[in-house]
């Protein structure tokens, strides 16, 4: 869940998506990170992504070359920010470039609420797929961001995701919790009981079979958001199943993208 920083730097022009900028009108997946995650939490997902096709990792305020800034205060505030920064970056392009926004766990969130604000707005939003979160609609029940920080870093090391270096050193540890409990806040305190219908592009929900953080029964309520239709994928695993299907979940962003370049037209 947590992965180590890096000194701060003077803050680049595209502040959200870290690293190059693609070319102009290349097709592209966003990916946002779950609470206490980075943008180098998607590193090696780079060297799965099919040709013709950028992987945007999202990269958070309070962490690596954004360490000096202060950690975001909402789930919107990052969303107003990273849909602009988005859609500024897109308008380079020769036409619509072709987004797919993708989140996990509190990623989820953010990715739906970037979704409703760059849909129709310049960039073409082919789809959204969300992963191990319940819909915005379903409070967040849990209240580990309310723990001491030994009883928070017990919580988190059964959820999985977390490295073992921090896990195991009380520096790493120290350094890490104000992010990781500023995110678990923010995420806890999201909900839009009037999401449902906000978005007409299709949704994707994938979940971990064995999740008791997310339950497969809460991540259907994600079909409500949307007019433009719902799937559905589980795999093997809990909360952070992914990590052992980057490729499916890549390859699930792709069909999406070439199914929006196929209906167009």
């Amino acid at each position: 869940m947590i992965h180590s920083a890096t000194a701060p730097t003077a803050p680049p022009k595209r502040r959200w998506q870290h690293g190059d900028p693609p070319a102009p009108g290349t097709p592209r997946i966003v990916c946002c990170p779950h609470s206490g995650g980075s943008a180098t939490y998607f590193r090696p997902w780079s060297s799965a992504v099919p040709d013709g096709v950028a992987l945007v990792p999202v990269q958070y305020p309070g962490r690596h070359e954004r360490l000096a800034e202060p950690f975001a205060e909402s789930v919107e505030q990052i969303a107003d920010a990273l849909a602009t920064e988005l859609l500024a970056d897109v308008a380079e392009g020769p036409g619509d470039t072709p987004v797919v926004l993708f989140g996990h766990s509190m990623g989820a969130s953010v990715a739906f609420e970037t979704a409703r604000r760059v849909s129709g707005a310049g960039a073409t939003l082919c789809g959204l797929i969300v992963s191990a979160h319940v819909a915005p609609t379903v409070p967040v029940t849990s209240t580990v961001h309310e723990l001491p920080d030994d009883q928070m870093w017990q919580a988190l090391a059964e959820w999985g995701g977390t490295e073992t270096e921090v896990l195991d050193l009380p520096e790493l540890r120290k350094l890490f919790t104000p992010a990781i409990r500023a995110d678990l806040t923010i995420s806890a305190a999201y909900v839009d009981p009037a999401a449902n219908g906000s978005l007409d592009v299709p949704v994707i929900a994938l979940a971990g079979e064995s999740d008791s953080i997310a339950p497969t029964s809460d991540m259907h309520e994600w079909a409500d958001v949307t007019t433009g239709g719902f799937a559905m994928r589980t795999f093997p695993g809990d909360h952070f199943y992914l990590v052992d299907y980057v490729e499916d979940i890549l390859r699930i962003a792709s069909d999406v993208l070439q199914a929006a370049h196929s209906d167009s037209p």
